[in-house]
C-alpha cells in the first residue's frame, strides 16, 4: 500500500493547455492609458537625529533627552489610557532608561553620556 503519489510517476499532464494569447482587454505595462496617480505630500516632522545633535552639541541635557524619548514613545497612548496609567507607564519607561544596563548602554552609545540615576 503506498502513500498517495509517491512512487507513481507524478501527476498526469494537463488535458487543456493554457492560452498564451494577450487579452484585447487588458492595458500593456507602460502604456499611456494606465494612469498613476500620487496623493498630495504632507509635512514631515523634525529628523529623529535632532535631539540627539542637540545632546552632543550641549543644547539640552541627557535627561532632557530621555524625556523627550519617552514623550514620543509614549504619545499615541495618551487617548487611550487613564492619566493614572499613562503617567505610570512614562515614569516606569524612564525609570528603565536610567536603570536597566542594557538600556543604559544604549542610552551612553547613543549620547556619548551616561543617564542620570535618581530623579
Amino acid at each position: 500500500m503506498g502513500i498517495d503519489g509517491i512512487g507513481k510517476g507524478g501527476a498526469p499532464p494537463p488535458t487543456s493547455g493554457i492560452d498564451r494569447s494577450p487579452s484585447p482587454s487588458t492595458a500593456e505595462v507602460g502604456s499611456p492609458s494606465a494612469e498613476f496617480k500620487v496623493g498630495r505630500a504632507t509635512p514631515s516632522e523634525a529628523p529623529a537625529g535632532a535631539s540627539l545633535d542637540q545632546v552632543r552639541s550641549g543644547t539640552i541635557s541627557v535627561s532632557q533627552y530621555l524625556d523627550l524619548k519617552v514623550n514620543e514613545a509614549t504619545s499615541h497612548l495618551a487617548n487611550r489610557l487613564s492619566a493614572e496609567q499613562f503617567s505610570f507607564i512614562r515614569q516606569s519607561l524612564r525609570e528603565q532608561l536610567s536603570s536597566d544596563p542594557a538600556l543604559v548602554d544604549l542610552v551612553k552609545a547613543a549620547t556619548g553620556q551616561l543617564p542620570p540615576r535618581n530623579e
